[in-house]
């Protein structure tokens, strides 16, 4: 960075992927930030090489934390929680290298570890990373035993799940699909994307990016969606032309869950996604993208202009007091705020910050946003209800109690598209998390 002294004489300086995973660890564990835009605004400077082995290590330490921790708490002489900061980072980031990494090797991720510990914290500092790692060396990966023969504490330390969360699924999908669920958590993610029918179609803009270096694979989920396999489509001249948008192919497929119509409204709109696809879909002719913070909807506005979908209107308004005629649109998508339960794999940071008390709080928004929000569709409209969530609480209690609470309301059978059936069934359809998706759940409901 411009105006940043360098290494003194005689020391190698760290190099810039490894320097800044550790700090953005820092800001994701200890400050909440969220991982993915701290990647996009730290990692922009960074040449290609060296951004993808950041996002790899940012990512790879929030999957796997719990399963490293241990490692590294059953030789350090200091509890992990009392290290001076940023050494348990150092020491996170250099033994997912060389546990997870074959690109680094390993006497390269232990000495720019030790160089890192003694430039932040002296050498007593480096002296301790350096015996620390050494001995996990030496040791050797530790043994692992079937997840088949695991509880739910030995499946969370293993997969760095909370252990509540681990043990409800485990409840509710039984030990084989929970372990691939945990499993599909930990995979590596990449960047999914909405091609524009108004700029190319998918097959056209698939090559056009395989000949920048970029690959990617169709997702079945969406007849627009591309899922990245490897390459940077962000720095592709096809973005800020508007040949695609950034947006999961789960979120893509929403709007086909609804019967087509003629005015569709958005609540929680912001960035602005579902709304794009469900014209670039012809699922509609036109949306009103409603969010609370202008902030989020200038991003609603530039996707407007870089895509040239003129039919969306951004508007803000929170939805528990919309500036709409009630009961006057026969499309409503509410795709709530929930706990994220079903995007680990995308966002890692959820993890560490998931509770009961937390979902519970959740429910209780998304009830009184779903009543209001299912206020606005006129008698024979439709009302999707979605969360990317797979907990009870936030999906099937919340249409539960707002049925009872909206006797004016009725479960809607779904019709999905051909890629969607398999996980549809009456008026619900959820999408477990798997290798190259996130998960979500929806809910069909009608007004009478």
């Amino acid at each position: 960075m411009k105006g940043r002294p360098g290494p003194p004489p005689g020391i190698r300086a760290i190099s810039p992927a490894r320097r800044r995973a550790v700090e953005v660890l820092r800001e994701v564990l200890e400050r909440g930030g969220r991982a993915t835009p701290l990647l996009a605004e730290r990692g922009g400077t960074l040449s290609p090489a060296d951004h993808d082995l950041f996002r790899h290590l940012v990512l790879g330490v929030l999957r796997r934390r719990a399963a490293l921790d241990a490692e590294l708490a059953a030789v350090s002489r200091i509890p992990l929680a009392k290290l001076a900061s940023p050494l348990r980072e150092v020491l996170e980031v250099a033994l997912y290298q060389l546990r997870h990494l074959d690109r680094v090797p390993e006497y390269a991720a232990v000495d720019e570890a030790v160089r890192h510990a003694r430039g932040s914290g002296g050498e007593g500092a480096g002296k301790l990373v350096n015996a620390v790692l050494r001995t996990l060396l030496r040791r050797g990966p530790p043994a692992q035993a079937d997840p088949a023969s695991l509880d739910a504490a030995g499946l969370a330390r293993r997969f760095s799940h909370p252990e509540f969360l681990v043990a409800r699924w485990l409840d509710r999908f039984g030990a084989e699909r929970t372990v691939a669920l945990l499993d599909s958590d930990n995979a590596p993610s990449g960047l999914d994307l909405l091609v524009n029918p108004r700029r190319t179609d998918r097959t056209r803009l698939a090559a056009a990016l395989a000949a920048e270096g970029i690959e990617t694979e169709m997702t079945a989920l969406s007849p627009l969606g591309l899922v990245v396999v490897s390459g940077n489509p962000l720095r592709s001249p096809l973005f800020p032309e508007g040949h695609f948008a950034i947006q999961d192919v789960g979120s893509q497929a929403l709007p086909l869950l609804l019967p087509r119509g003629d005015t569709l409204v958005d609540v929680a709109a912001a960035p602005g996604g579902k709304s794009f696809a469900a014209i670039a879909l012809g699922c509609v002719r036109r949306v009103v993208a409603l969010d609370r913070s202008p902030a989020r909807l200038l991003r609603v506005r530039e996707a407007r202009r870089r895509l040239g979908i003129d039919e969306v209107s951004p508007a803000a308004a929170d939805i528990l007091a919309a500036p709409l005629p009630a009961g006057r649109f026969d499309r409503v998508i509410y795709d709530a705020p929930c706990s994220g339960t079903g995007t680990l794999r995308k966002n890692p940071e959820i993890r560490y910050r998931v509770s009961r008390d937390a979902i519970e709080s959740l429910s209780r928004g998304q009830e009184r946003g779903l009543a209001a929000a299912s206020a606005l569709a006129a008698p024979g409209g439709f009302i999707l209800y979605s969360t990317c969530s797979l907990e009870l609480e936030e999906n099937e209690r919340v249409v539960r109690r707002v049925l009872d609470l909206c006797p004016e309301l009725e479960p809607a059978p779904m019709e999905p598209p051909d890629g969607l059936r398999p996980f549809a069934e009456g008026h619900r359809l959820q999408i477990l998390p798997g290798p190259a998706n996130d998960g979500f759940t929806a809910h069909l409901l009608r007004r009478r």
